[in-house]
């Protein structure tokens, strides 16, 4: 399946977490947002301190890294106000149309041509999404439904646009410094909306540890590494794995039941993030691991 691919379904898996942790941690939406960035940024800066390898993040960063990191931080915020107007079954569905829009996008955009196949795989597994939302969307939205929507919309729209330019960003730049710069960027932009915010407890402070680590620093360093690597269309069908997590989190810890169509939706998603894998192997580059050491 290729290093990259499995560095996708990394990301994916540990972008999924942030539920998880928000659950258990009862932290508010923008503190943990906040956390997450900020406490991400501080994990990345130690690792590269420790493992000697600090140098990779100096040089002034360029206008893809100050806009993505913007645009982190409005897809975050954004989905968690929408969630605040409408259904979370309407929220999600409206940011993983992300995923399936970039892909479309980068045909035209960046010349990553997708054809029947590629576009059939994509489709299928947007169905498989459908699946294990079981379809339940609410299609008429009244008008104190309509921040929601349009929240929705900014997160959607956010996410797509950190997708594609992170596919865009500068060879010379290496996938450390630009995951640093984008998540403390990222941290930056939440803090207007941390009023009223106190020192954690202590009891919080695993919690936010765990969210600086995983949903910040590993699932954004894997996304933008494997980004750079991989067609977009790839990436779009791998990243439909973290819904996955969720729903077999919610089942595995939290008693959720899971019905059979989920569990097709699974299998779907599964299925044509391989296949798509399969039929686009990373071509070899001399980038492989300048960062390989990194991981």
């Amino acid at each position: 399946m290729g290093l990259y691919a499995l560095l996708a379904l990394v990301s994916a898996m540990a972008m999924a977490s942030s539920g998880i942790i928000a659950r258990y941690s009862g932290l508010a939406a923008a503190e943990l947002t906040f956390y997450r960035l900020a406490v991400g940024g501080v994990c990345l800066l130690l690792f590269v301190s420790l493992t000697g390898r600090f140098a990779l993040l100096k040089g002034k960063p360029d206008w893809r890294m100050a806009v993505n990191g913007v645009l982190l931080a409005s897809f975050m915020l954004s989905f968690l106000t929408a969630i605040e107007y409408i259904s979370l079954a309407n929220a999600i569905m409206l940011v993983y149309l992300a995923p399936p829009l970039s892909a479309f996008i980068a045909h035209w955009l960046l010349q990553e041509r997708l054809d029947l196949p590629d576009s059939s795989l994509i489709v299928l597994s947007f169905l498989g999404f459908a699946m294990l939302q079981q379809f339940k969307f609410d299609l008429v939205l009244d008008a104190a439904q309509l921040p929601g929507l349009m929240f929705g919309l900014l997160s959607l729209f956010a996410y797509s646009g950190f997708l594609l330019l992170n596919r865009r960003a500068q060879p010379a730049h290496s996938q450390l410094q630009r995951t640093f710069y984008q998540l403390m960027i990222g941290a930056c932009c939440v803090l207007p909306f941390l009023t009223g915010i106190s020192l954690p407890r202590p009891d919080d402070i695993i919690w936010i540890a765990l969210a600086g680590i995983f949903p910040g620093f590993i699932a954004i360093y894997c996304a933008i590494v494997a980004l750079q690597h991989l067609p977009t269309r790839v990436y779009a069908t791998l990243a439909y794995l973290e819904p996955v997590t969720v729903i077999i989190a919610g089942w595995w810890l939290f008693n959720e039941s899971l019905s059979a169509l989920q569990l097709g939706g699974v299998l779907l998603i599964i299925i044509t993030g391989l296949a798509l894998a399969l039929r686009h192997k990373p071509a070899p580059s001399v980038l492989v691991f300048a960062d390989r050491a990194q991981l």
